[in-house]
């Protein structure tokens, strides 16, 4: 958690002078646990919503820090009629270094790279089993020894199109968490997050 605390202090003093742009971000996720299994791993499919504050520090250099509700989780295809599926909701602040650039011969445009780190807080969750027998519930924390918190690197990039004193941008990002979010005893497995996210969002300057 200390150097959690450190990242928050130096970019909060590092952008004190800044100014502050503001906006949402709206967009999709695609998951996965990186514990590999014997059955077919499927791509689990959610949704990310959040709010967004940048600033620009230097001239190509800026900060972003965010707050988002995002879903995460696995699927599993055991065979073509039996499935295992876990949606799991977190809340999540990620931070990271913008690093932007002009587009050549394309005005108004602008490309960016991003890279920094993320934690999270799991709120819920429902587990899905279709098969035989078909049944959602609502996912046992203490049954399953899971562990709500997560943190872990992210990096992805943008691509803003500059408008007046604001801006639009497809976003893609990539998310590692380094959380074991449910371990067994004696299972040699980790069950940390993997998850792909693409959205569009929106920035207003704030003057």
């Amino acid at each position: 958690m200390k150097p959690l605390l450190i990242l928050l202090l130096a970019l909060i003093t590092a952008t004190t002078s800044a100014q502050w742009s503001i906006g949402g971000r709206a967009g999709v996720t695609f998951s996965n646990y990186k514990t590999k299994t014997p059955w077919k791993e499927v791509t689990n499919m959610g949704f990310d919503v959040g709010v967004i504050g940048y600033k620009q520090v230097k001239k190509n250099i800026g900060v972003n820090v965010e707050l988002h509700y995002i879903q995460k989780g696995y699927y599993h295809k055991i065979c073509n009629s039996i499935t295992d599926e876990l949606k799991a909701n977190y809340i999540e602040i990620p931070f990271m270094l913008d690093y932007a650039f002009i587009i050549p011969s394309m005005q108004n445009f602008k490309a960016h790279a991003n890279l920094g780190l993320y934690t999270a807080y799991w709120v819920s969750g429902t587990y899905k089993m279709k098969g035989f027998d078909q049944s959602t519930e609502k996912f046992d924390f203490s049954k399953s020894n899971a562990s709500r918190f997560d943190i872990g690197p992210n990096a992805g990039g943008r691509i803003e199109y500059i408008l007046k004193n604001g801006s639009l941008s497809l976003d893609f990002r990539y998310e590692m968490g380094l959380i074991d979010l449910q371990k067994q005893e004696q299972d040699n497995t980790r069950n940390t997050n993997r998850a792909m996210v693409v959205g569009i969002s929106y920035l207003k300057l704030i003057k």
